[in-house]
């Protein structure tokens, strides 16, 4: 059974645990407990299987974020769905009255008949005229019924659609709820790997320090709105990672995207793979300031564009938002959105 609990329920479930999960450590092993310090060995094994769960815990970040575009859909989908169930049972109520006029006058003249018409005419001219009209009443109100069958379904498929549409929603939620979770637990994996990484591996040790080098690269040539996305991303360097985050002050990868281009006017979905079908493709080597630029396969990372071989973007849980070589990840295309 499907649950019952509110949608804003399940939302703030979200956001608690996208929230929390950065703040999730390993339970200590006794009070008086004291790690032993790193060794270079430990500390690159530590950063890659950091790598690696940051890269897994993002790409389920992202299908959290795709749940909600497609939630966002689905509500749409039945709004508009109900709306239409209405209109059409208002129309039904208004051949069901019209039929039942037509009912009521056919039963009023039904005495009469065809005999009756034969014998009082006139003449033949006026039979046929009278066989004429019953001839069109009898039509139109086969017509009616017609019109009334085709309503009817109409109606009946269109509930059952709002129907199906309104449980597909309540299962992405509970979908929701379960990658939430997931998240809490990849927090709490990812908080024990970068305590044990040595200064020189740690990412935001590195991130820091890359940032602080290239925040003067020159933006390449782009559109006013374009030049405007770029800026607006740049000022959020430094800025911390968090899942389903779009600012102010922490992102995840489509949440920078989204909010550097709202900047410049742009509305954009909340979701690397969604955002991958807006705006026009462009080739690598077309690649410019302010485009979009996508990774890995399924698509799961995106960041915003420099120039042709640089970068902005929030890489990854416990990374803050920093520069990077275009180069640097799995490319898989690009799309230029204003």
């Amino acid at each position: 059974m499907a649950s019952s609990r509110p949608f804003s329920y399940v939302l703030r479930t979200v956001t608690i645990f996208a929230l929390t999960g950065a703040a999730v450590g390993i339970p200590a092993v006794g009070a008086d407990a004291v790690p032993p310090p790193p060794t270079p060995a430990t500390c690159q094994e530590s950063r890659q299987q950091f790598i690696r769960n940051g890269e897994a815990a993002e790409k389920v970040a992202e299908q959290l974020n795709d749940a909600r575009v497609a939630r966002v859909k689905l509500q749409r989908a039945y709004a508009a769905a109900d709306k239409r169930a209405r209109a059409v049972n208002a129309q039904y109520g208004v051949l069901a009255s019209d039929f039942k006029q037509i009912v009521s006058g056919e039963l009023k003249s039904a005495p009469a008949g065809q005999f009756a018409a034969f014998f009082t005419s006139r003449s033949p001219k006026d039979f046929a005229d009278q066989m004429a009209l019953m001839d069109y009443v009898a039509n139109r109100k086969s017509e009616k019924i017609d019109q009334l069958a085709v309503v009817r379904a109409a109606a009946v498929k269109t509930q059952a659609d709002a129907q199906a549409k309104l449980s597909a929603r309540l299962k992405v939620e509970r979908e929701i709820a379960a990658k939430a979770a997931d998240l809490r637990k990849r927090g709490t994996s990812l908080s024990a790997l970068q305590a044990r990484l040595c200064a020189a591996d740690n990412p935001v040790v590195q991130a820091v320090r890359a940032s602080r080098s290239t925040v003067r690269l020159p933006i390449g040539p782009a559109s006013g709105a374009a030049q405007k996305a770029v800026q607006t991303g740049l000022a959020q360097l430094g800025d911390p990672y968090s899942w389903g985050a779009a600012g102010p002050s922490a992102f995840d990868c489509s949440g920078l995207t989204m909010y550097s281009w709202a900047a410049a006017g742009v509305s954009l979905p909340h979701s690397s793979s969604a955002q991958y079908g807006v705006g026009q493709h462009v080739s690598r080597s077309e690649v410019r300031a302010g485009d979009l630029v996508f990774f890995y396969s399924p698509i799961h990372h995106v960041g915003l564009a420099i120039n042709n071989s640089q970068m902005v973007h929030a890489s990854t849980y416990g990374v803050p938002v920093k520069i990077d070589s275009i180069d640097n990840f799995p490319y898989v295309g690009a799309t230029r959105v204003g």
